[in-house]
């Protein structure tokens, strides 16, 4: 008996040891890192509404217009850039196919920190490069469409003077409308839509109540929940950047690009920086390229028909200091016989993947 009470007692202790091996190895296991992304670099053309909307009481374009530049702000897919480097058309190079691109302030201080004996002169831009740096990737069009009932319902019982001593009543009731919207993505370059999606959000309003039927008067508590439409705007805002922004993932050719700003020695700086996620030891390559316009390179009304990478074997660069608005790269195998143009094609090579926490309860034990 005293053998079986010992098995017993061993199956038990396996059993409870299992349980708190399995245990502890969910406490330590790693969450789940999300991969890394950059941000594209897009404007605003428009957003608005319908006008019947605006004339309802509610001036739904300014609210929206309002909130958008915060939504797109906590997109991890877009950053909203408004500051590019200006082309000087004054300059006497300006008809010769160069142009002097003056930058701000602020960024010259940025660019002499990383090159201390350079100067605001030496930013020069081909016609080809001088809107190849100064467009966004992406031009958005939004639009809020309608507003309108959708569905409801309303429910309310009670007991009457015979059934009970005191009546009761209550009700409740649900209202909802829907708010559709549309957005469309532009290329800055030739004006063509390259995607566009129709969203919609439900606004719903709630009350609640309940009464004593008293004969001469009904008393009794009513309580409500409206959906205000400013905060219908920003719900509709936010599932509609999201849509487009899943919509512009899902193309072809549509991937995260910036171009090269300045090339020098084994250096370069390109259009964008921490602003776009970038970081210290990310790596892009780059391309050259010639481009097909209709009409005069990025001139006023030109069209560009299409561009075709030049570099067999792409560079590649690496990030060295993520600045404001741009970044510094180091060029990681420099050729002899051909550089890196000024408005080259950048896309992502490899990202630096974020290290995930260590949730490990033991180590936290110890540390207490």
């Amino acid at each position: 008996m005293s053998t079986i009470n010992k098995k017993l007692l061993s199956v038990a202790s396996l059993t409870t040891l299992a349980l708190l091996t399995m245990a502890n190895q969910k406490c330590e296991e790693q969450p789940v890192v999300k991969a890394r992304q950059l941000k594209k670099n897009v404007q605003i053309l428009k957003m608005e509404a319908s006008s019947f909307l605006d004339n309802s009481g509610f001036n739904f374009s300014e609210v929206a217009q309002n909130q958008l530049s915060g939504v797109i702000f906590e997109e991890e897919s877009m950053f909203e850039r408004n500051v590019y480097p200006k082309v000087n058309q004054a300059d006497p190079q300006f008809s010769a196919g160069l142009q002097k691109a003056s930058v701000e302030q602020k960024q010259m201080t940025q660019l002499k920190t990383w090159f201390p004996t350079m100067k605001s002169s030496d930013v020069q831009l081909s016609r080809d490069s001088s809107c190849l740096v100064s467009r966004p990737q992406h031009l958005l069009y939004g639009k809020i469409n309608s507003l309108e009932a959708y569905s409801g319902m309303a429910l309310q019982f009670g007991f009457n003077s015979t059934a009970v001593q005191i009546p009761l009543t209550a009700k409740f009731k649900m209202d909802k409308m829907r708010m559709d919207l549309s957005f469309h993505a532009f290329d800055p370059w030739s004006s063509q839509q390259m995607a566009a999606v129709n969203s919609e959000v439900i606004k719903k309003d709630y009350s609640a109540g309940f009464g004593i039927d008293l004969g001469i008067i009904h008393i009794g508590p009513e309580f409500y929940r409206v959906t205000g439409m400013a905060e219908t705007v920003l719900k509709g805002l936010k599932q509609s950047i999201k849509d487009i922004s899943a919509k512009l993932k899902s193309l072809q050719r549509q991937e995260w690009h910036t171009r090269v700003l300045i090339s020098r020695d084994n250096y370069v700086v390109i259009v964008g920086g921490a602003e776009l996620g970038l970081k210290k030891g990310d790596r892009l390559k780059v391309e050259n390229e010639v481009h097909d316009w209709m009409g005069e390179p990025c001139g006023e009304g030109s069209v560009l028909l299409g561009s075709v990478s030049v570099t067999n074997d792409p560079w590649i660069i690496e990030i060295e200091d993520a600045g404001n608005l741009m970044a510094k790269a180091r060029v990681l195998n420099p050729r002899e016989d051909e550089s890196i143009e000024v408005g080259a094609l950048t896309r992502v090579s490899q990202l630096v993947q974020e290290q995930p926490v260590q949730t490990n309860s033991k180590s936290s034990k110890k540390k207490k």
